[in-house]
């Protein structure tokens, strides 16, 4: 069967509202754009229009600039430069009446020795002039605009917030060029601001005052920016200013908005007017004619648009529902797991479907489940554990999953792992359950067999360590006999039973019977081992430590610190000889070229106390650390060192290891061995 919703019938609704909603949007863009263009040529010519007079007026205040240190300049020359200070305040008050955008006026020596001060600061004092100097030797220009510095007056402690200087400087020569002083000013920002500030509010422009090299030197609003800002990438400065002293461009200022700007030089100084309207601001009239004239024909189209999409996102939704369904319908068919639907809005959550798996596991068909309730599957066996958690979860609305034994329709019994979920409506409401099934009666065959071999296993384990607990126990009595018919046989031969190499045959016998009583002997304590540790045993190893010296102090004279002990989730005895074994094992592998040394600490992590004992041993390998806890294991076979049968160690882990804790050893192989094992607290 075809699908109702096709994707030609989704392209030919969306081509026919898009040539519709196409047709309506040029022809209204067409004619707004002729608007727009319009009200950008008419900001193009507001904004040159202001620049010109704006570049005349900063252009009169410099010359005033200029014709002031002039005269100051002669002023000093004919005072003298030679002295510490001259008396130029009455003159300079007079002529600073008539310059109010000049805060301070110094005279200074080309060597910085501020001659005079109008603010008197400096007088007396010294300034560093060398930058200046060698803008005056560079520049051709008397008169030097210097770049903005935060302040009120030049060399002043406190800085006035928010204020800033302009300096400016004109040299005064000596008769062979050289410049002898300095006549510094400090111009004040503010006078050009309050005339930047007057065309802001009535047009919205932003005024700006740079020197050619891009330094900011006043602005109507800051701009964003402050004082001697150099705006590195600005279109004014690295394009349209070198290729032409006037114009008007369009572009993204230094503070990210786009402005139609309009700029020119002076001709006496180097010094650049921009003159700049926001955008947005040009476009004002014409977005609101557009508002008014072009909202009907554009709210038009994006209403043909705008159905036109709703119905091609209608009609792709069903498609894909419809895809969807069918995707579900084949998927669910050829699933191996069986899945049931049921409804959760009637009161015995009748099944509504069914698939292929589920009839394949129990045997019925559709026809035989659908519209009952799944419990014919466990109809003879109502009282299983799984069907309670069942239960719990229909109630609280939760999934669940469970395992139960069920009834094929032909008598077979299988096991069920079945997982149920709630499905929610947009209101939360629980509209159906959906059940998994999947049939698992080989695994819990497979595991209910290796449950029966591993008790097998365990049985004969056990069986086998009562049968050698035993043997060990047997084999003690021959060994005693042996050793005993061989202290009886060295004392009748009278001479020990030695011959002149110092190890008779009778001497033999009885040290390889001792040792033999002692592995056995070792073997049964191993075996004695219970593989869990007793609930509610204590012991002290403070106590096991003291026990173990005691024994071990007739061996070894060795040096002991240790901190005090705690008490332990361990029999007293089993804690004693862990305790023997770990020192005996110092003591046996001590190091001959040192006194041996034994530190033992503890500390209390995560529940369990993690004992350290260090010695100052010969160590161990770090390729033996394991092999050192395997019975019978040993790893040095040498004279000195051949007491010991090798099942020490190993008792020490299967007693850690029942207790619920773990045994390890930490060496370089060269400077001792530290033995860390974890117990239980009490």
């Amino acid at each position: 069967m075809k699908p109702l919703y096709s994707t030609t019938l989704i392209r030919l609704v969306g081509v026919f509202g898009i040539t519709v909603a196409l047709v309506v949007a040029i022809a209204t863009g067409a004619a707004l754009l002729a608007g727009r263009q319009e009200a950008v040529t008419s900001a193009r010519d507001i904004t040159a229009s202001l620049a010109r007079p704006l570049t005349e007026a900063v252009a009169r205040s410099f010359n005033s600039i200029d014709v002031t240190l002039a005269s100051v300049a002669d002023l000093a020359r004919e005072s003298g430069l030679a002295g510490d200070a001259i008396d130029l305040v009455r003159p300079v008050a007079q002529r600073l009446v008539f310059t109010p955008h000049l805060r301070q006026v110094l005279v200074v020596a080309a060597d910085g020795r501020v001659l005079f001060d109008s603010a008197n600061i400096l007088t007396g004092g010294r300034l560093d002039v060398a930058a200046t100097l060698e803008d005056h030797r560079r520049m051709p220009r008397p008169l030097v605009i210097g770049i903005p510095v935060a302040g009120r007056y030049i060399g002043g402690e406190a800085k006035a917030a928010g204020q800033s200087l302009i300096p400016v400087s004109r040299a005064i020569l000596h008769s062979d060029g050289a410049i002898a002083a300095l006549v510094v000013a400090a111009v004040n920002p503010e006078h050009f601001h309050g005339s930047f500030d007057a065309l802001r509010m009535q047009s919205g422009v932003r005024v700006q005052l740079w020197r050619f090299d891009g330094i900011l030197l006043a602005s109507s609003d800051g701009g964003g920016v402050s004082p001697g800002f150099i705006p590195a990438d600005a279109a004014l400065f690295k394009s349209h200013l070198k290729a032409s002293e006037m114009g008007t461009f369009i572009d993204d200022d230094h503070d990210g908005v786009r402005r139609i700007t309009s700029y020119r030089t002076t001709l006496s100084w180097p010094l650049v007017i921009s003159v700049g309207l926001p955008m947005d601001r040009a476009l004002a009239n014409w977005r609101a004619n557009v508002a008014n004239v072009g909202w009907p024909v554009g709210l038009v189209t994006l209403v043909v648009l705008g159905f036109t999409v709703l119905l091609m996102r209608t009609l792709a939704r069903r498609a894909r529902d419809e895809a969807t369904l069918r995707l579900s319908d084949r998927v669910l068919a050829n699933v191996s797991n069986g899945v049931t639907i049921a409804d959760a809005q009637s009161g015995d959550l009748p099944l509504l479907y069914v698939n292929p798996a589920f009839e394949r596991i129990t045997g019925y068909s559709a026809g035989e489940a659908l519209g009952r309730n799944a419990r014919f599957l466990h109809a003879d066996e109502a009282d299983q554990e799984g069907l309670d958690a069942i239960r719990v979860a229909l109630a609280e609305g939760s999934a669940v999953t469970v395992k139960l034994r069920n009834t094929r329709a032909d008598g077979g019994r299988f096991w069920n792992q079945v997982s149920l979920t709630p499905v929610r409506n947009p209101a939360g409401t629980i509209t159906h359950w959906v059940g998994v099934q999947r049939d698992i009666t080989n695994e819990e065959e497979s595991r209910a067999a290796l449950a029966a071999a591993y008790d097998d296993v365990a049985r004969y384990s056990a069986d086998l360590e009562r049968f050698s607990f035993v043997l060990a126990h047997h084999l003690q009595e021959p060994a005693r006999q042996m050793r005993l018919q061989a202290q009886i046989l060295q004392q009748q031969t009278g001479n020990g039973g030695r011959g002149d190499g110092g190890s008779g045959p009778a001497s033999l016998i009885i040290d390889a019977s001792a040792r033999l009583i002692e592995l056995l002997r070792d073997v049964q304590a191993y075996l004695a081992v219970e593989r869990h540790a007793p609930k509610g045993a204590v012991g002290s190893a403070q106590q096991a430590l003291e026990s173990a010296v005691r024994r071990l102090e007739a061996q070894e004279d060795g040096w002991l610190e240790a901190v005090p002990l705690p008490h332990v989730a361990l029999p007293q005895k089993q804690l004693d000889d862990l305790f023997e074994i770990i020192l005996e094992n110092a003591i046996r592998f001590r190091h001959p070229g040192r006194g041996l040394r034994v530190r033992i600490s503890v500390v209390f992590d995560e529940g369990k106390w993690r004992f350290r004992i260090a010695d100052n041993g010969i160590g161990v390998e770090s390729c033996y650390f394991e092999r050192i806890f395997v019975p019978l294991e040993r790893l040095h076979h040498d004279t000195e060192r051949s007491g010991g049968t090798g099942i020490g160690l190993a008792i020490a882990r299967k007693t850690v290891e029942a207790a619920g804790g773990r045994i390890w050893v930490e060496s370089d192989g060269a400077s001792g061995s530290t033995f860390v094992f974890t117990l239980p607290g009490a």
